[in-house]
């Protein structure tokens, strides 16, 4: 009996510790985005859909910066920073970022910025994303666009179909955030998706109402501001 039972213990420390010999050291992980309007996903120059404030809208374009990923795992304490992480997504672009082969943990935390970071912003010189035949340069200041988005809708007053235009850049709207994570196991390849919810550029803090604007298209200043601090709550968000 002894000796079963000092086999049945030899296999169960073997067991275990090949168990933990087979994490694997690197991971995969990939970001998955939908866009969204009125809970449903976005269609550009096609389906009408319904601004927060109740005006009929038709979405043209769609594009907003994501950079600086940061994962972690605040059981163990590892953090893995995404190097070069800048990243143009949108309706008419991509949906889907590829972290490629991280450091294996039991990510519970992601931590991104809508917008593009000072030092990066000072130069338009730049390839991959942040290339400026992207259409996300300004053509008339130096930096880029954070958050494009523009349509038409229907105005509550003269009923007319009206252009917006918003075009959301400037370093004061550079916004960070932080999402809890689940489900995410170290070694294993991983698929994160996100939400992002077009509503909230018009909804909170600052409720806009686009037929009361003083104007339609919106490159700077106050409203812009105002729109910076609707993306930083809840704009993207973990499914």
């Amino acid at each position: 009996m002894k000796n079963i039972a000092y086999l049945f213990l030899a296999f169960v420390l073997i067991f275990s510790s090949c168990s933990e010999e087979e994490i694997p050291a690197q991971m995969t992980v990939e970001l998955n985005f939908e866009n969204t309007l009125n809970g449903k996903p976005l269609q550009l120059n096609s389906e009408t859909f319904t601004l927060p404030s109740g005006e009929p809208f038709i979405a043209k374009k769609l594009k907003y910066y994501i950079s600086n990923v940061v994962l972690t795992d605040t059981q163990s304490g590892a953090i893995y920073n995404v190097p070069n992480s800048y990243h143009l997504l949108g309706e008419d672009f991509k949906s889907t970022v590829e972290l490629g082969m991280i450091p294996s943990a039991n990510y519970d935390q992601i931590t991104f910025s809508i917008g593009v970071d000072a030092e990066a912003n000072a130069k338009t010189d730049q390839t991959g994303d942040l290339d400026p035949n992207n259409d996300m340069a300004w053509n008339w200041n130096s930096g880029y666009k954070f958050v494009v988005l523009e349509g038409e809708f229907t105005h509550k007053t003269t009923g007319e179909r009206t252009g917006l235009v918003l075009h959301i850049g400037r370093n004061q709207n550079y916004k960070t955030v932080t999402q809890s994570l689940s489900g995410i196991r170290a070694g294993r390849a991983t698929q994160i998706q996100l939400k992002t919810v077009v509503d909230q550029l018009f909804f909170s803090p600052n409720a806009l109402n686009a037929s009361e604007l003083p104007s339609t298209t919106i490159m700077g200043g106050e409203l812009a501001d105002k729109i910076g601090e609707n993306y930083a709550n809840g704009f993207i968000t973990i499914e």
